[in-house]
């Protein structure tokens, strides 16, 4: 996926002020890339310097390359070509050697499109003025930038063409070449504020008569999660437009999309392939301890399951039955599973009733439990369910999982979903396998935030940033614990209330490392204003 490249304002007034400069810039194994006033090869890794604190990175074999750029002085020449070009004054920029000359005159040109960029990252920062772009299924409007809005329109109309083979999606006539609209917004912040969910609320697909929509945001750490978020939620989108007055039943309206918005993503030649049903171990270890435990839900008990009684256990319960039925007993419910799923949603040979409040129309189409159940058994050619579900439970408790890998996958879920009670267990009980997994650390941090305690939140964010050195929210977040504030909590103004805090200097320190690891990000940089003010105000008053 491309990162876009938007510029902070505080790093383009720095550009502005001294366009020549100098910085060194490294990149990582995983595709990262940080820009930094020198980067220095020390013992087995590196040490990088910065505006607002050091960094050192202890193994070197995290840095894919590193490009010393304009500041020679210390530069050691690898060979006598480069020990040539040192003695005539140039220097290294971009993997190129130049005259001193021809460096500030591509200083200059990178310092005008970065001022190009910011111009027109301002222009669509705002959602009142977010990007907009119509794809061949979907109309989609987003504040995050060109490259991510042409990513997910490619991405949501492959899963359009798939679903379409898989389970034959073909839209009412009324809907036939109508495109609904996908919102995704720039941060969890910004979405839980415009569509006015609750926080635990990672994206929604809303039916209304005039605008029915999908929406989710961007996740830039974690990208993986928008995607599951944005599959699953327009799983209810294309299920929406085989029938617009159908209700469906919770159990099997979240497991279908839960199945298939599990996918493989793979991107080649700017060509998106989705492949579906992705193995969900950690809903396979919430089966699993129930069957251990004996209180694993049954098959007829799933089917009757109503919405207000439908959580996290029934949801691992629910995608494990679908799971079962596309991949086990070698196959053979698969045809039928998707032969029952596009009659049930089209109401094609099963009765329904009408009631009141439902979907665009404001009218719904209700098919009973009962006849839901009866359809399934019946394309799927079974008349004893207590087989199919002792054959369902012996295919999940068959599946190999690492268990601390599945618990830290069933925390951040949980962390994902704000729901930190239930998460904590899980994290720790991960880390304590020996997961070293910075993601553990850093989602035990939030977990213990939300509980109020910053102190233990504080310690385990640095050991998440001792794990991940260069991670951008990692910094931010620390800062925010360092002061006994939670990130994820919307003040507006907290420059007086942190003015007189014994770790505030450190703080903005921190914040400032974020702002410079990813200066792309305005949140972080709104942050550290905060926090330099307030230093700069404590420090006024001493």
């Amino acid at each position: 996926m491309t990162r876009p490249r938007l510029l902070s304002l505080t790093l383009f007034a720095l550009l502005i002020v001294t366009p020549f400069a100098r910085a060194d810039r490294i990149v990582t194994m995983d595709g990262r890339q940080v820009v930094a006033k020198k980067a220095r090869k020390e013992g087995e890794g590196y040490r990088l310097e910065f505006e607002y604190g050091t960094i050192e990175l202890k193994d070197g074999a995290q840095v894919k390359a590193v490009e010393i750029e304009g500041d020679m002085s210390d530069y050691e020449p690898q060979d006598d070509n480069e020990r040539d070009k040192l003695e005539k004054g140039f220097v290294r920029y971009q993997g190129k050697w130049m005259s001193k000359r021809a460096y500030e005159t591509e200083l200059n040109k990178e310092a005008e499109r970065r001022r190009e960029e910011a111009d027109a990252a301002l222009a669509y920062a705002d959602w009142q003025n977010a990007l907009e772009m119509e794809s061949k299924y979907f109309n989609i409007r987003t504040n995050t930038s060109p490259e991510l809005m042409e990513y997910y329109a490619d991405l949501l109309d492959a899963y359009y063409k798939m679903m379409k083979r898989e389970l034959g999606i073909m839209p009412t006539p009324s809907m036939r070449g109508v495109k609904l609209w996908v919102n995704i917004y720039k941060s969890r912040e910004e979405f839980t504020k415009k569509t006015q969910m609750s926080p635990g609320v990672a994206g929604f697909f809303r039916p209304q008569l005039d605008r029915s929509n999908l929406n989710f945001y961007h996740d830039y750490p974690e990208p993986s999660t928008s995607q599951w978020v944005g599959l699953h939620e327009c799983t209810h989108l294309l299920t929406y437009l085989l029938d617009q007055e159908f209700r469906p039943q919770i159990w099997i309206n979240e497991a279908v999309a839960d199945y298939f918005g599990s996918s493989d993503i793979e991107v080649k030649k700017g060509k998106v392939t989705i492949t579906p049903g992705k193995l969900q171990t950690d809903r396979v270890l919430t089966v699993q301890q129930a069957i251990r435990d004996g209180n694993a839900i049954g098959l007829e008990q799933l089917f009757l399951i109503d919405r207000a009684n439908f959580q996290a256990f029934e949801y691992a319960h629910a995608w494990s039955f679908v799971y079962f039925l596309n991949n086990g007993a070698k196959g053979k419910y698969k045809k039928g599973f998707a032969s029952f799923f596009k009659d049930l949603y089209s109401l094609k040979g099963i009765e329904y009733s009408n009631e009141a409040g439902y979907g665009g129309s404001g009218k719904a189409k209700v098919v009973t439990p009962e006849a839901i159940r009866e359809m399934l058994l019946k394309k799927i050619k079974v008349k004893d369910v207590k087989s199919l579900e002792e054959a369902w439970h012996e295919y999940i408790a068959g599946i190999s999982v690492d268990a601390p890998e599945a618990r830290l996958k069933r925390g951040l879920r949980f962390v994902m979903m704000w729901e930190f009670e239930d998460a904590l267990p899980d994290l720790t009980a991960a880390i304590d396998a020996g997961i070293l997994d910075p993601r553990a650390f850093a989602a035990r941090a939030r977990a213990y935030s939300s509980k109020g305690d910053e102190g233990k939140a504080a310690e385990d964010m640095a050991k998440a940033i001792e794990l991940d050195p260069l991670n951008a929210q990692f910094r931010h977040d620390l800062s925010n614990y360092m002061i006994g504030l939670n990130p994820r909590i919307f003040f507006k103004d907290v420059s007086d209330w942190v003015s007189d805090n014994a770790n505030l200097g450190a703080a903005r320190d921190q914040a400032g490392l974020a702002m410079e690891l990813d200066p792309d990000n305005r949140e972080f940089e709104r942050w550290f204003d905060v926090l330099n003010v307030a230093a700069k105000n404590s420090a006024a008053q001493e």
